[in-house]
C-alpha cells in the first residue's frame, strides 16, 4: 500500500491515554522540561512519564531511567534526545508497544548531511517494521487543548474548531498567538517538521472528516508526499474552508526552506494552480493567512457579492468602494426603500447619503452609520457588509471613550445578531497618544470577546471576504 493511500486512525495521536517524554530535563530552560510543563498546564488527564536516567523527579513527576522501565502502557512518546540516540528509543518503543513517536529531535535530512539523511531513513524503516507511527522529525509536534497537549507552556487553553498544520514550529506559535488575540480558538495544531512518516496529506484527510474541525489553515514550504497532499487537500477543501500559506515561492525563499525543513519549495505558479484546483484558498503572507482564517471561523458564509459599506469619512468611503470592487464585490447603490426610511428621519440626507455610507455627513442628523447598517441589512438587497468604526473621528471629541464604546457596543450587537457576515474594521494603533492606543486595544478586545471578526483595514477585510466568497461558491457549485 502506498503512502498516499494510507488512512491511519490518528485519534489516539491527538488524545493519547499516556505520554512519555524521552530526554526530560531538570533544566527549566530546555525543551525536555518545557514539554512536561506545557502538557501539565493544558490539563492532560493521563499518566505523564519523564525519561531521565540521572534524575529522580522532573517537573514534579517521578522520572524513569528508560522507556522500558515505565510501569504502564504508553501511547505517545515525545523525543528530546539527540539524533544518535533515536534508534535505541525506537527499539524501546517497539518493546513497549508504543503507537506514536513524536521526534522533536532534529539534525537529520534538513541539515543537508548525507549521513544524517541515511540515519533518518533507517529510523523510518525500523519504525515501519515495528508498526510505530512517527511525527517529525525536526518538529515541535502537537497542540490540542481538548486533549491536554501543547508544545509550549505559554499557549492558550481555549478550545475551538480551528485546525492548523505548519511545517515551521515558530510559525505555528506565531499563528496560534496572533490568531488567539483576534478571536481564533484552536483545536488541532500540528508542526510536522520533515514529515518523514505522518505527512501533511494524511493529516488533511484526517481533518476533512474530523467533527471537531471547522476551519483548516496551513503553512507549507514543501511537501514530502505531492500526490497525497493534493488528495488530502481536495478532500478537506470539499468539506470546509482550507487556507494555505505557501512560503518559499521565490528562489531565495526556496533556498531558505530547503535548509529549514529539507523542503523542496517548487514554483509559485504551479503551487497556485494546485491550490486552486484542489479548492483551497491561497495566502501569500501571514497577515492574509490570519485574515482569511478569522473570516472563515467567525463569519457566516456570504450567499452573494452585493456588499453594504458603512462608516469612515469621505476618503475612507472612497477607499472602501475601491477595495470592495477590486475584490469582486458589487457596491449596490442605496435601495429606494432604505432611502425613504432615511427621508423619514433625516430629510436633508435622503438624496445625499449612499453606499458606502459617509459617516462625516451624518453628524447632527439623528442618524448614525450603525442605524444605516441595520436598515441595509434588513432587506434582501445586500449579502454582506463591512463596517468601519472610524475611531479617528471619535478621538476628536471631548468624550471620545464614552462615545466610541457606545458606538462599538451597538455595532457588536448588530454584527452578532446578523445572519449575514459583517466584518468590522478597527484601525491599528498607529498613534503616539497612549490613551488612544489603549482605548482602541480595549475596544478590539471587546469585539473579540463577542466573537466579532475584526480587521485592521478595509483593504484586508475586502480581500479576505472576497476570497472566502469565491471558495464558498466552489463548494456550493
Amino acid at each position: 500500500m502506498t503512502r498516499y493511500e494510507r488512512t491511519p486512525d490518528l485519534d489516539l495521536l491527538f488524545r493519547p491515554r499516556s505520554i512519555a517524554v524521552a530526554g526530560a530535563s531538570t533544566n527549566v530552560d530546555s525543551p525536555g522540561h518545557d514539554y512536561l510543563v506545557a502538557i501539565q498546564r493544558q490539563g492532560f488527564a493521563g499518566p505523564l512519564y519523564p525519561i531521565n536516567p540521572k534524575a529522580e523527579t522532573v517537573a514534579g513527576l517521578r522520572a524513569y531511567p528508560s522507556l522500558v522501565a515505565v510501569p504502564g502502557e504508553v501511547d505517545l512518546v515525545i523525543s528530546c534526545v539527540p539524533a544518535p540516540a533515536v534508534p535505541e528509543l525506537v527499539e524501546h518503543c517497539g518493546q513497549k508497544g508504543v503507537r506514536f513517536l513524536h521526534l522533536f529531535t532534529g539534525r537529520f535530512s534538513e541539515t543537508g548531511d548525507a549521513e544524517a539523511a541515511r540515519l533518518e531513513q533507517a529510523i523510518a524503516q525500523r519504525a515501519r517494521e515495528l508498526g510505530l507511527r512517527v511525527l517529525g522529525p525536526n518538529g515541535m509536534g502537537l497542540y490540542h487543548p481538548a486533549g491536554g497537549l501543547s508544545f509550549r507552556p505559554d499557549l492558550p487553553t481555549e478550545r475551538g474548531g480551528v485546525a492548523f498544520l505548519s511545517q515551521s514550529g515558530n510559525n505555528a506559535v506565531e499563528v496560534i498567538t496572533r490568531g488567539n488575540a483576534r478571536g481564533l480558538a484552536f483545536g488541532k495544531v500540528v508542526n510536522y517538521g520533515n514529515g518523514l512518516d505522518i505527512t501533511p496529506g494524511e493529516l488533511l484527510r484526517y481533518l476533512a472528516d474530523d467533527p471537531e474541525t471547522t476551519v483548516i489553515g496551513g503553512y507549507v514550504e514543501g511537501v514530502p508526499d505531492g500526490r497525497g497532499f493534493y488528495e488530502g487537500l481536495r478532500a478537506a477543501a470539499a468539506r470546509k474552508p482550507v487556507i494555505i500559506h505557501k512560503a518559499g515561492r521565490t528562489r531565495a525563499g526556496a533556498r531558505s526552506a530547503a535548509s529549514h525543513t529539507a523542503a523542496l519549495a517548487g514554483q509559485a505558479e504551479l503551487w497556485s494552480t494546485v491550490l486552486r484546483q484542489a479548492g483551497a484558498i491561497e495566502a501569500r503572507n501571514q497577515e492574509q493567512l490570519l485574515d482569511l482564517m478569522v473570516g472563515a471561523a467567525l463569519l457566516p458564509p456570504a450567499r452573494g457579492r452585493r456588499i453594504a459599506i458603512v462608516g469612515g469619512g469621505g476618503g475612507r468611503s472612497v477607499q472602501s468602494a475601491d477595495a470592495a470592487e477590486e475584490n469582486g464585490f458589487e457596491v449596490v447603490p442605496l435601495p429606494s426603500g432604505v432611502r425613504e426610511r432615511v427621508r423619514e428621519r433625516a430629510p436633508m440626507l435622503a438624496d445625499w447619503v449612499g453606499n458606502p455610507v459617509d459617516q462625516s455627513i451624518l453628524a447632527g442628523s439623528g442618524l448614525s452609520s450603525n442605524g444605516l447598517l441595520e436598515l441595509m441589512l434588513e432587506g434582501d438587497h445586500y449579502d454582506l457588509a463591512i463596517a468601519n468604526v472610524g475611531e479617528d473621528w471619535f478621538f476628536g471629541r471631548p468624550d471620545a471613550a464614552e462615545r466610541l464604546n457606545h458606538a462599538c457596543a451597538r455595532l457588536a450587537g448588530i454584527a452578532a445578531g446578523s445572519a449575514k457576515p459583517v466584518a468590522v474594521v478597527l484601525g491599528p494603533t498607529e498613534t503616539k497618544n497612549r490613551d488612544h492606543r489603549a482605548l482602541v486595544d480595549e475596544v478590539r478586545d471587546g469585539f473579540v470577546a463577542k466573537g466579532i471578526a475584526v480587521f485592521p483595514s478595509v483593504e484586508r477585510a475586502a480581500f479576505a471576504l472576497g476570497r472566502l466568497v469565491v471558495a464558498a461558491e466552489r463548494r456550493w457549485a
